[in-house]
């Protein structure tokens, strides 16, 4: 359940960003991929060192996907991907 979530929220946050910054180059699914690695990648990172089981759904996992979306993509707007 955790993984479909943080996976929500990096595809949110790749939406959000592609309102904000429209005419960047790139397409739409790139920054929906990014943003749901970067989603991942930081709620796997924020599990591994409170709970340690991906399964089970925490505050903290999710918070740390948000910001790994919004680190991948701020990466992403610097390296003009």
């Amino acid at each position: 359940m955790a993984l479909v979530l943080w996976i929500l929220i990096g595809v949110a946050a790749g939406i959000i960003k592609r309102r904000i910054l429209p005419g960047r180059p790139g397409g739409l699914m790139p920054t929906l991929v990014l943003a749901a690695i970067g989603a991942l990648i930081g709620g796997y990172v924020a599990t591994y060192f409170t709970s340690g089981e991906l399964g089970t759904l925490h505050a903290v996992g999710l918070a740390a996907a948000l910001i790994g979306a919004v680190l991948m993509l701020l990466v992403s707007v610097k390296l003009r991907i």
